[in-house]
């Protein structure tokens, strides 16, 4: 019963349900000093067999000095789960993703002959930006060199030649910085964390369901900052 009773008062102080052990550590950094938190993915559903898109995760700017990090990983497993999750950690040197338009004049798709963009519409639901007439459209496809977004908001809203655009969020690389994969048991909630010493400009952290039937719910990802000094 106070087992029980001390659960519960660790759960409520730490949020979220976890019991703390060695595979559910403290959120923490591997060295004392000032810290900050910076959360990239809050409490999402992930279908079966679902991998995040770069447009589901906010990105952690390191750009401006040198830290220590630490990314803490939760999830909510279904009772009837059989497989866990996989983190995707990502990583970019500066973020946004931009060229000029290589096609002709078309309302609705950008071609950039140089570019490599994610694929299969690993762009969707991110915004690309018509620097050349102000316009800007919400992503719905997109291909290893083209962008599917209706725009709105400029003086033509439509691709001309040679304009020139940016992506925000979509600078990333392709390959992963790190991959893991955090402990699984079904029914159970978990809490895991990993330290990195590296400072490599920005991340995204994806997270794949590893389950092809059940979806993993409340899963929360987010780094744990510290400045080295």
């Amino acid at each position: 019963m106070l087992a029980e009773v001390l659960r519960d008062i660790v759960r409520a102080v730490l949020g979220g349900g976890a019991d703390i052990s060695s595979l559910n550590p403290l959120p923490v950094t591997e060295t004392a000093g000032g810290k900050g938190l910076s959360e990239v993915l809050n409490q999402a559903t992930i279908a079966a067999g679902v991998t995040t898109t770069l447009n589901d995760c906010m990105g952690l700017n390191l750009g401006y000095c040198q830290r220590t990090l630490a990314l803490t990983v939760e999830a909510m497993y279904d009772a009837l789960a059989t497989a866990g999750i996989r983190v995707h950690v990502i990583s970019s040197y500066g973020d946004s993703e931009g060229g000029t338009h290589t096609g002709a004049m078309g309302a609705a798709v950008l071609t950039d002959a140089a570019a490599h963009f994610p694929i299969p519409n690993g762009l969707v639901g991110l915004t690309v930006n018509n620097s050349t007439d102000g316009s800007s459209g919400v992503i719905t496809a997109n291909t290893i060199n083209t962008v599917t977004a209706v725009l709105a908001g400029g003086t033509a809203n439509v691709w001309n030649t040679d304009d020139v655009y940016y992506i925000n969020g979509a600078g990333y690389d392709t390959a992963d910085f790190d991959t893991w994969s955090p402990a699984f048991a079904a029914g159970t909630f978990i809490r895991q964390t990993k330290p990195y010493l590296s400072d490599p400009g920005y991340l995204k952290v994806l997270i794949e369901n590893l389950d092809l039937l059940q979806a993993v719910t409340v899963v929360t990802a987010s780094f744990t900052w510290e400045n080295r000094t």
